[in-house]
C-alpha cells in the first residue's frame, strides 16, 4: 500500500511530457478561466439582483444558454472539416467578450443587453467546446493523463483561488461593470496562445438529424446518461449554489468571495496526489468512490444554516467532486481518444448530453424551488451524480 502513496514531486514533474500544443492550448484556457472565473460565482447573482431576486428569472436566462447549444453544436461540428479546430476556437473565443460588453449597456436597454449576452455566450460555447475537447484529448498522453490533468487543473485553481476574493472586493467597491471590463480584456488575451497550436482537422461524419439519432442510440446510452447527470449537477453548482450562498450571507459579496477562495485553496495539494493515483489505481473504482463523496456532499448541503457550515460542507463536497471530476474527465478523454477517427463524434455526443442535462435541470429547478425549496435541487443533484458512474462502461461510436 505504501507504494501507492509515496509521492516524489520531482518524479511527478519529470514524467509529465507536456507537449508544446498542450501548453499553448491550456495557457489560453487559463486566461479564459481568469476572465470567466472572476465572474463564475457572481454571474447568477448579477441577474438575481437585476430581476428583483427572482429565482425563476435567473433560471429562464440560463435555459437558452444550454438549449440553444444543443441545437447549434452539430452545425459547428460540421464546420471543423472546413475551418479547422484552431480557427474555430479562435473565432469562438473572440465572441465571448461581447457577452460582457453587452451587459455594460444594461441600464440603456435591458432587453438588448440580455439578448446580446445570451447570443454571444451561445456562439462561444457552440463553437468552442467540441474542438477544445478534441484537441485536449489528442494533446494529452493517455499513460500520464491523470498527472497532466492534475497539474493543469491545479494551475487553474491557483489562479482561481484569488479571483473570487478580488472579484468580491471589486464588485462591492466599484460594481459589476468594472468586473465586466476586466473579464473582457482577459478573454481577448486568451485568443493569442491559440495562434501557436497545431491546426488539426476532423471530418464529422454524422448529419444533423443523424447526430440526434445517435444521441438516443441504445449503444451510446451509458455515455449519454452519465454526461446528462453531470450536466444536472453542474447547473446546481454554478447557478443555484451561488444564489443559496448569497441568501445565507445576506448578499455580502466579499464574504462570498472569501468562502469560495478558501475552499479552493484547501484542495490544490490534494489534487496533485490524486492525479498521481489516477494513473496507478483502477479509474473505475475511483470514479465510483468520487461519485459517493460528491453525492453525499450534495446531501450535506441541504442542512446548512451558517457561513461556517458553508465552508465546511463546500470543502467536503469539493473534495468529493474533485475525486469524481478528475476520474470522470480522465475517463471521458480516454474514451474519446480510444474512439480514434470517431473522436469528434464521441465528443459532440458528450457535449450534447451535458447541455441537455443542464437545460433540463434549469427548468426542473424552477418547479423544485417553487414547490419545495431551493435546497431540493441539492437532492436532485445528488441523485444525478450517481448516474455519472455509468461512464465506466466504454462506448465506441460506430
Amino acid at each position: 500500500m505504501k507504494h501507492y502513496f509515496d509521492f516524489d514531486i520531482r518524479e511527478y514533474y519529470k514524467n509529465l511530457h507536456l507537449s508544446r500544443n498542450l501548453i499553448y492550448l491550456y495557457t489560453s484556457r487559463l486566461l479564459m478561466q481568469v476572465a470567466i472565473g472572476a465572474l463564475s460565482v457572481f454571474t447568477a447573482l448579477y441577474f438575481y439582483e437585476q430581476f428583483n431576486q427572482s429565482f425563476t428569472a435567473v433560471m429562464l436566462i440560463f435555459a437558452p444558454l444550454y438549449l440553444l447549444f444543443v441545437v447549434l453544436t452539430p452545425i459547428s461540428a460540421m464546420l471543423i472539416r472546413h475551418v479547422g479546430m484552431k480557427k474555430l476556437m479562435i473565432i469562438a473565443v473572440l465572441f465571448h467578450p461581447f457577452a460582457y460588453i453587452s451587459l455594460l449597456f444594461w441600464e440603456t436597454n435591458q432587453t438588448l443587453a440580455l439578448a446580446g449576452f445570451i447570443l454571444f455566450v451561445v456562439l462561444y460555447r457552440s463553437l468552442y467546446w467540441a474542438p477544445y475537447n478534441i484537441d485536449f484529448a489528442k494533446f494529452t498522453n493517455k499513460e500520464n493523463r491523470g498527472k497532466q490533468m492534475s497539474l493543469l487543473l491545479n494551475l487553474s485553481e491557483i489562479l482561481l483561488t484569488f479571483t473570487p476574493i478580488i472579484s468580491g472586493i471589486i464588485i462591492a467597491s466599484y460594481g459589476f461593470d468594472t468586473m465586466f471590463i476586466f473579464s473582457t480584456v482577459f478573454m481577448f488575451l486568451s485568443a493569442i496562445p491559440l495562434l501557436f497550436i497545431q491546426d488539426t482537422r476532423e471530418e464529422f461524419s454524422f448529419g444533423y438529424l443523424e447526430t440526434f439519432k445517435e444521441l438516443f442510440n441504445k449503444e451510446n446510452r451509458p455515455l449519454v446518461l452519465a454526461q446528462f447527470g453531470d450536466g444536472i449537477q453542474t447547473v446546481v453548482r454554478i447557478a443555484i449554489w451561488p444564489i443559496f450562498i448569497y441568501l445565507l450571507l445576506d448578499g455580502k459579496y466579499v464574504a462570498i468571495g472569501v468562502v469560495t477562495s478558501l475552499t479552493i485553496f484547501l484542495l490544490i495539494t490534494l489534487r496533485f496526489v490524486l492525479g498521481d493515483l489516477e494513473d496507478r489505481f483502477d479509474r473505475k473504482k475511483l470514479l465510483k468512490f468520487g461519485s459517493f463523496l460528491s453525492t453525499t456532499g450534495w446531501l450535506v448541503k441541504v442542512f446548512i444554516d451558517t457561513g461556517f457550515e458553508i465552508f465546511v460542507a463546500d470543502t467536503y463536497h469539493r473534495v468529493g467532486r474533485m475525486v469524481n471530476r478528475l476520474s470522470f474527465d480522465i475517463t471521458t478523454y480516454d474514451q474519446a481518444s480510444d474512439n480514434g477517427h470517431y473522436i469528434d463524434e464521441y465528443t459532440v455526443l458528450k457535449e450534447l448530453a451535458v447541455n441537455m442535462g443542464r437545460g433540463f435541470m434549469v427548468l426542473v429547478s424552477i418547479w423544485l424551488a417553487a414547490t419545495f425549496s431551493i435546497t431540493a435541487t441539492f437532492i436532485f443533484a445528488a441523485i444525478a451524480t450517481v448516474s455519472m458512474t455509468l461512464l465506466h462502461r466504454e462506448v465506441y461510436i460506430q
